[in-house]
């Protein structure tokens, strides 16, 4: 330690400041240390900032007697003026305790610690004779650098650390409001929103015995007041649940306020919370205004499809009367010529048979005589409730293919205006080379979120099916229905119960 009487005053002057403030800087690196929860802080850790401290406070003791030995005393230190040597054996502690931490944590920052630590101990200083005033300069120098990094990283941390205060301050900066109500019924915590919310309904935000607030809350809630605070009792739309209401505060606002239990700073409380509900309660009027007019616009459909009917049963009438008065009337006036004529040979008797036969065919099949099926029909019938009908391609030859797709269009028109609201249907029908007839009828409808096969489908599949053909329903964007009969088709049977 004589070596350090060797030293200016002025150095040592320097040096007992730069020890000061350094020192002073570790402890407030090691009171951040301590109240910071982070997984590299260790006990350990903790104990060897908190030697360094002492360390570093021994050496401005150690400067500072060398100090007042040359008469010039700068920091007045009277306990350790007379024990900073043997004091020093502390450095030979805190030496070992940074040993064990950069061992059990592999830092290689503490086995530094370690040796400079080490150096500073009574036998070290002894031993480096004149050479020890460099080491106290080395030994301020070193701490000094370390402690000014650790002090710039402890700031940047700060920044991003979770603390008791940042959740403080996190939970006021919610736009929900929350309130803490302790088990004797006094305020824990309460946030600024639920101070503007209370405040808002007239409720006193100074309480000191919150436990009857719930109920005051729900019985304004459901339009009677209560408060005895002295706020007033008009009448206010809520929808109360056990734990839950809805409440329309005087700022026009509609607040969710919930009630549970929880456990805060290791006690039971009741937590309250209120939750900003109004652009939610405005939406759902807005849906409830949509689901109304949803509403008139499927009566308005059902009406429509209602008058649909009508006029597709009306064009049914009109081909049945033609038909009656171009076919079968015709083959009955012929008939009559036979009779009248009194012919009972076989030849006479073999075409009457034919005549008849011919009549019940065409009554049958359902067909005007004498020309194909049109689709024309259809679409006019659907044009008067705005659904355009484009068709694409042309009937098969066949009356009973021609009447089938007939009828399967019929039907998918009419799901896609009933169900899927489409304004526009495209039929296509495509004849293949080899004979196939291929029918589809897309709409633009809205994508079902799943296909039911009611008596519509089950109908369509049955029609289908008696002319050889088959079904597909495709279940993506545009919707189609998809008949495909194929050139050797084999009809199918059915029985009375419509099963093959």
């Amino acid at each position: 330690m004589s070596s350090l009487y060797l030293l200016r005053a002025s150095t040592l002057g320097v040096l007992c400041v730069a020890l000061f403030l350094v020192s002073a800087g570790q402890t407030i690196h090691a009171c951040f240390m301590a109240t910071r929860r982070q997984r590299g802080s260790s006990v350990l850790s903790l104990c060897l900032e908190a030697a360094i401290v002492v360390h570093l406070v021994l050496g401005c003791a150690a400067a500072n007697s060398a100090m007042e030995n040359h008469g010039d005393i700068f920091l007045l230190v009277y306990p350790l003026l007379l024990h900073v040597k043997s004091l020093l054996w502390v450095n030979a502690a805190a030496a070992a305790l940074a040993c064990a931490v950069g061992w059990k944590e592999r830092r290689v920052l503490a086995l530094a610690d370690a040796v400079v630590l080490a150096a500073c101990t009574p036998p070290a200083i002894d031993a480096l004779g004149t050479a020890a005033n460099v080491l106290f300069v080395i030994d301020a120098s070193y701490f000094t650098a370390r402690t000014a990094a650790l002090l710039v990283f402890d700031a940047r941390t700060s920044t991003t650390m979770v603390s008791r205060l940042s959740i403080v301050d996190a939970l006021d900066a919610m736009p929900e409001g929350v309130l803490w109500i302790g088990p004797g019924g006094g305020v824990m915590f309460m946030n600024d929103a639920m101070r503007a919310t209370l405040t808002s309904l007239g409720f006193a935000t100074d309480l000191a015995d919150a436990r009857g607030l719930w109920d005051r809350l729900a019985r304004r809630a459901e339009g009677v007041g209560g408060d005895s605070d002295g706020a007033g009792d008009e009448p206010s739309r809520a929808h109360r649940a056990a734990d839950r209401f809805l409440l329309e505060t005087s700022a026009g606002r509609t607040c969710l306020f919930t009630r549970d239990r929880v456990v805060l700073c290791r006690r039971p409380c009741e937590r309250i919370m209120a939750f900003d509900m109004t652009e939610e309660e405005a939406l759902n009027a807005r849906l409830a205004s949509a689901n109304r007019l949803l509403e008139a616009a499927n009566d308005e459909l059902r009406a429509s499809m209602a008058q649909v009917r009508k006029v597709a049963e009306g064009e049914a009438a009109l081909r049945m009367r033609a038909r009656m008065h171009d076919t079968v009337g015709a083959r009955l006036s012929i008939l009559h010529r036979y009779l009248e004529d009194g012919r009972d040979d076989p030849q006479t008797l073999s075409q009457v048979t034919e005549l008849l036969s011919h009549i019940d065919d065409d009554l049958a099949a359902g067909l005007p005589a004498g020309g194909p099926v049109s689709l024309e029909p259809i679409r006019h019938a659907f044009s008067l409730v705005g659904v355009e009908i484009h068709v694409a391609g042309t009937l098969p030859d066949d009356p009973q293919l021609a009447a089938t797709f007939r009828d399967i269009v019929l039907e998918a028109v009419t799901n896609a205006a009933k169900h899927a609201q489409a304004h526009r249907v495209d039929v296509t029908i495509e004849h293949a080379p080899d004979g196939a007839i291929r029918l589809a009828v897309s709409n633009d409808g809205a994508m079902p979120e799943r296909v039911v096969e009611g008596s519509g489908i089950a109908g369509m599949r049955r029609a289908a099916q008696r002319v050889g053909g088959v079904l597909v329903i495709r279940v993506s964007w545009p919707f189609t229905v998809e008949v495909v009969v194929p050139a050797n088709a084999r009809p199918a049977v059915f029985d009375e119960r419509g099963q093959r």
